[in-house]
């Protein structure tokens, strides 16, 4: 409602006052309301029942009133017909010492946020008094746009003829705050090498066995009878009980979703579960009682806003037992986007109640690079009708940000949660006055499991646009370059604010930047610069490097304008360099040879030649680079599980050949997947499934490559933390 409209109504009420407060009035009304938490994101929250206690009039008299309800935000209940004003679902009852009565007193809409109740008539007790209660009033809650200390309010007047006075008290009748948190276990990760269908694809324990690519989304109540059945209070007169839709986008061509028919929440007999989000990983067992236990149903044939269609599941009566879910459905995609939608089914109200749930993705092998998928939730069904209607559905909900629910579960420093690290804490640069850019690096790292994405920005304290970024945002581990320009600023000092901000779960980090431009002059001319050694990246140990691989050059005066590195002529990829040490990738196009002469050249000059042995083969494993197959980071307090899938990350493996293993002893002719890691240039990927004989704490690993005319090479060995 405007801000006009709404003084317009107080007018109103106050000459109504005025002239009730002339008259004697032969019957005082109090007024009172007990104002239940409403979701801030709801168009048609149910408010608080109102209630006046009216006392001083005649014994057994009949009275006849108006009554008028003036709301600070829009009255949503639905009406009777498109053509009219009069408003359905409400229920003014009135009782005079012999229980409720229903009074047949026709509401209507005499404003978006005025609501009057016409020809209100009722009978009062011997002693003269009566308690009228109006309850099912719907409002806007979403108008109020989750304002710090903000409520909904309802002011209440009477028709100044009938002896009946009520004072202008406004009453607060609901309290809006978030009414759902979630969180992702990760992003959905299209990968070239695909992702399998199970066996059985309308099984939970078939998707599980398959290994196929997934993540889990957890949804959370923001206060508890936030979710609710549709027999709940809130839901007096609705359409549904509480719905999410989930929503994805960004899926290739092929790709498959499925997502549990029946999900049970964190109070159920078990909870429905994938592993990756802290609990065991399950279909989920509920047993319907007399309490109520979080229960979420799919909806099929729902329309694109979560409105319509049916829930599939409904549950028994409660001590009816427990039942086991083991159910899948298949989410339908249009150009790479479709919509998952959830019913609450049941519900305990006095619990602040959280659930989660896979989605499997099934997906064939393709060429090209990673995609990433997008994923929101939301309350349902979705609107953007703020008024009265007599189609719109009951309840509805405004698409708002969802806020991350780790504060709620207690879990925000989980390792199944990305978490940001930089490895910079400040940048400086010394510039002559209009010479040309000076480049920095910024590492940025996630130091914790899921997928972490991140943006940038940059804040100029003085000066203005002399720095460029890139990338300026991007997904887990990277390196930033920052390129400081003088330009046409004079000599002087000039600071900035890089921010890093990698989501309210992973955090963000300030890096602060100061550029100093010294006086223009002519500087000596630079060292030439010096190589000491070329060794594989992953371990630094001396010996052969492999085209197509990572390796590292250590040296002097490597920092300057223009880097450039040589294999017999042939440029390699600098990955990160600082003034003692390049990254770089062998060139492919060095094939068979088996050495080569290594140049770098730093602003034009040039380093003495350095000869590095050549191998088809050089195999390295990287520091910190197994993951366990939920994508954490393998050590002692994240063991690998015997039979599961450990993912390991070397470079040198690049060569035209055999990839094979040895764990604990073991050789593995036959890797789950050997080949390039998707998205990371110069390194490879070996997943092994650990053997279900091995036993111990942790066992020895290892990676090899081999030619058909020479035997394998292996990297050195690396332990791996197994649990039995």
């Amino acid at each position: 409602m405007s801000r006009l409209m709404y003084f317009a109504a107080l007018f109103i009420l106050f000459f109504l006052g005025l002239s009730a407060s002339r008259a004697s009035a032969a019957l005082v009304c109090d007024t009172f309301a007990s104002p239940p938490v409403v979701r801030g994101e709801g168009i048609a929250e149910r408010v608080g029942d109102i209630r006046l206690t009216c006392t001083g009039g005649p014994p057994n008299a009949l009275f006849t009133t108006t009554l008028f309800f003036f709301l600070n935000v829009n009255a949503t209940n639905r009406l009777v017909s498109a053509d009219s004003s009069a408003l359905a679902g409400l229920v003014l009852t009135a009782d005079n010492g012999t229980g409720p009565q229903p009074i047949a007193a026709p509401a209507t809409l005499i404003g978006p946020s005025s609501v009057v109740f016409g020809g209100v008539s009722f009978r009062l007790s011997p002693t003269g008094s009566v308690t009228l209660q109006l309850a099912g009033l719907r409002a806007a809650a979403n108008e109020l746009m989750f304002a710090t200390n903000s409520s909904i309010q309802v002011t209440l007047a009477s028709n100044p003829n009938t002896l009946l006075s009520v004072p202008s008290t406004q009453l607060i009748v609901g309290t809006p705050e978030h009414g759902l948190y979630s969180a992702f276990s990760s992003k959905i990760v299209c990968g070239p090498r695909g992702s399998p269908l199970a066996v059985n694809p309308a099984s939970f324990a078939s998707f599980l066995q398959s290994g196929a690519t997934f993540n889990s989304t957890r949804l959370t109540e923001g206060f508890p009878d936030a979710f609710g059945p549709l027999s709940a209070w809130q839901n007096l007169n609705a359409d549904t009980g509480t719905r999410i839709i989930v929503n994805y986008s960004g899926l290739p061509a092929g790709a498959r979703l499925f997502v549990p028919s029946v999900i049970a929440g964190s109070d159920a007999v078990r909870p429905t579960a994938a592993g990756d989000l802290g609990l065991t990983a399950s279909g989920g067992q509920y047993a319907p009682g007399s309490s109520g236990s979080l229960l979420l149903s799919l909806v099929q044939f729902h329309d694109g806003n979560g409105a319509h269609g049916t829930p599939i599941y409904t549950p028994g009566a409660p001590g009816s037992g427990t039942v086991m879910f083991d159910g899948m459905s298949e989410v339908a995609l249009y150009n790479g986007a479709g919509a998952a939608v959830y019913e609450v089914m049941d519900a305990n109200p006095s619990l602040q109640e959280s659930a989660q749930f896979p989605t499997f993705l099934s997906l064939p092998s393709f060429s090209g690079s990673a995609i990433e998928t997008s994923e929101t939730v939301s309350l349902a069904p979705l609107s953007t009708v703020e008024t009265a209607t007599a189609k719109d559905p009951l309840q509805r909900f405004e698409q708002v940000d969802v806020p991350p629910d780790c504060s709620i579960v207690g879990d925000c420093n989980a390792h199944y949660f990305p978490r940001l690290y930089v490895v910079e804490s400040a940048l400086n640069y010394s510039i002559p006055a209009g010479s040309s850019y000076q480049a920095n690096y910024v590492q940025v790292q996630n130091q914790s499991g899921g997928v972490m994405q991140w943006t940038t920005s940059l804040k100029y304290l003085s000066g203005g646009s002399w720095l460029t970024i890139s990338p300026a945002s991007g997904v887990g581990n990277s390196t930033i370059r920052l390129d400081a320009t003088p330009g046409s600023l004079a000599p002087g000092t000039y600071k900035a604010t890089l921010t890093i901000d990698a989501g309210p779960i992973a955090g963000s980090r300030e890096v602060p930047i100061t550029m100093v431009i010294t006086p223009a002059n002519s500087p000596p001319p630079a060292p030439a610069p010096t190589l000491q050694s070329i060794v594989n990246a992953a371990t630094f140990a001396a010996g052969p490097i492999a085209p197509g691989s990572i390796a590292t050059i250590a040296g002097t005066s490597f920092a300057g304008m223009n880097l450039n590195v040589t294999f017999d002529g042939n440029p390699g990829k600098v990955l990160f360099s600082n003034a003692t040490q390049i990254n770089v990738i062998v060139p492919a196009a060095l094939g068979a040879k088996t050495s080569t002469q290594v140049i770098v050249s730093v602003d034009g000059n040039s380093s003495a030649p350095l000869t590095a042995t050549l191998a088809p083969f050089a195999p390295g494993i990287f520091a910190n680079g197994i993951l366990n197959q939920d994508y954490s980071l393998n050590n002692a307090q994240h063991p690998a599980a015997v039979g599961s899938v450990i993912q390991i990350f070397a470079t040198g493996l690049s060569g035209s050949g055999m990839i094979t293993a040895k764990i604990g002893g073991q050789a593995v002719d036959q890797p789950y997947y050997a080949g390039p890691a998707p998205g990371l240039a110069g390194v490879q990927q070996v997943d092994l499934i650990v053997p279900q004989d091995l036993t111990g704490a942790t066992v020895q690993v290892s990676v090899c490559g081999a030619t058909s005319t020479a035997p394998a090479v292996c990297s050195p060995a690396v332990a791996v933390a197994l649990s039995q």
